[in-house]
């Protein structure tokens, strides 16, 4: 099944409550579950600017949720979209999750409140400016936000852009496209990337096979 196809079953029939298998006797770590932060490297122009401003692999992020023994991950691409876990893991050689240290803000209502936000996000456009409001998002910020609506925890402090790597070659030149010029950057401008969620002390990472 071609990978658009099965994106619109998805979204035709998307409906977050019921759809989590909540385990309540303590971390899988044979199986990724709802909650995991799943993380990769998407290449590109885009991704080789993330990995030279934070110096960290890790371009790209997703969540984790399962429904009927499925699991599935929701992300900020263009648009902010489902996919499955097994379509999410192709796209790169790079994979890594993490998985909360302490699992009881998790709870099934937690959950449902930040999966329901999270739905209401499908189909908004990738912020390509990385802005803070909600009108469109990046990956990181979605799961970022999930999480505070989820449990009202801060997985890691915002940082801002001045905060990065901002003088590589390849990041001035994704800057100057965004921005039109480099002294645009708004460089006060509230912002998490996928290697601060990673570096998370709230997080572990979840042991592979």
């Amino acid at each position: 099944m071609k990978l658009s196809l099965l994106i619109l079953l998805i979204l035709s029939n998307l409906s977050f409550a019921g759809w989590f298998s909540f385990k309540k006797n303590g971390p899988n770590y044979e199986r990724l579950q709802t909650g995991d932060i799943v993380f990769q490297d998407t290449g590109g122009e885009q991704g080789a600017a993330v990995e030279a401003a934070t110096g960290s692999k890790f371009t790209h992020c997703g969540i984790v949720f399962e429904k009927n023994g499925t699991l599935y991950v929701l992300e900020a691409i263009q648009p902010v979209q489902v996919l499955t876990l097994k379509e999410f893991r192709k796209r790169s050689k790079i994979f890594h999750a993490r998985r909360l240290k302490d699992l009881s803000p998790l709870t099934p209502a937690a959950i449902t409140k930040g999966l329901a936000w999270g739905e209401k996000q499908i189909g908004k456009d990738y912020d390509l400016l990385f802005k803070w409001d909600d009108q469109n998002l990046y990956c990181s910020e979605l799961v970022w936000k999930i999480y505070q609506k989820a449990t009202g925890q801060k997985l890691c402090p915002p940082k801002t852009f001045k905060s990065y790597f901002l003088d590589n070659a390849v990041v001035k030149q994704v800057i100057q496209k965004r921005y039109g010029r480099l002294d645009n950057l708004p460089e006060k401008e509230p912002v998490v990337a996928p290697s601060d969620l990673a570096a998370s002390p709230l997080l572990i990472e979840v042991a592979k096979r």
